[in-house]
């Protein structure tokens, strides 16, 4: 029982410090600093405290796996894979890649040929011719005009 206080301290203070920082934060936005920074602080010391806490969880794991005796480590002398050549094992993305190479070696390449070629080429549709002034300017000359006439 006593171990598992122990082990369930270190995540609990850590929790408490990480909602205790997200309430500090919201009590300093509406209480004010008198408030929000003390508890700022004692929320900061509370994370720190379960960090160091969960610190010997890790220490821990570690040493399991040092611990493993050294016959279980299988060497490839043992399997008898030495003499073969063995076929590498592809990741999912490289298989991936493969199969899409295999399929576009298979693709046919295309010419690239327009419907009408003779009818495509540019400037055949533009006409150049001088542009004139439409009924609207009209108006315009007029109220120009106005301005430059003494009376």
């Amino acid at each position: 029982m006593k171990k598992l206080v122990l082990k369930l301290i270190g995540p609990l203070f850590a929790a408490v410090g990480v909602f205790g920082l997200a309430g500090s934060g919201i009590a300093w936005n509406f209480m004010g600093r008198s408030i929000g920074f003390p508890s700022a602080v004692l929320s900061l010391l509370t994370l720190m405290l379960g960090i160091v806490l969960l610190r010997p969880l890790a220490r821990a794991s570690a040493s399991v796996e040092a611990s493993l005796p050294a016959e279980s480590v299988v060497a490839d002398d043992d399997l008898g894979l030495s003499g073969v050549s063995a076929k590498p094992i592809l990741t999912t993305a490289e298989s991936i890649a493969q199969h899409l190479a295999e399929s576009q070696q298979l693709v046919e390449p295309t010419a690239q040929v327009n419907f009408a070629p003779e009818m495509l080429l540019p400037g055949q549709g533009v006409l150049n011719r001088r542009r004139s002034p439409g009924a609207s300017l009209k108006r315009y000359k007029a109220m120009a005009g106005e301005l430059f006439t003494t009376k």
